[in-house]
């Protein structure tokens, strides 16, 4: 037993090291083409962006993914993370649904979504 939890620990410990490793090359590619998206599907993906605004500068995260025990629907979240200016009221989350047949967008009166 002992010797499983110092293999866990040590594991975790290098997924910190590497992420901690990684960090430079991840700034370097979200600074020089402005965004990162992880995921090909449109409804389905996580997406760093960066917020260049007068009165606003950081990151911004952009999570999309389906919506539980709702069909044909997708969660959106939005979290912002500044470090000049007041993210307070900014973060967002919303659903969006789409027609079955047409694959439209439904408009928001008839997006119902329960998390």
């Amino acid at each position: 037993m002992n010797r499983w939890l110092k293999r866990i620990g040590t594991f975790v410990l290098l997924l910190i090291w590497l992420m901690i490793m990684a960090f430079p090359t991840f700034a370097f590619f979200l600074a020089t083409n402005g965004e990162i998206q992880l995921g090909n599907e449109a409804r389905s993906h996580i997406r760093f962006f960066m917020v260049q605004e007068e009165t606003s500068s950081g990151i911004g995260l952009e999570w999309v993914r389906e919506a539980r025990q709702v069909d044909h629907c997708t969660r959106t979240t939005i979290r912002y993370f500044l470090w000049e200016g007041n993210s307070a009221g900014q973060n967002a989350s919303f659903c969006q649904c789409y027609d079955p047949v047409t694959d439209a967008p439904l408009p928001v009166e008839e997006s119902n979504c329960t998390q």
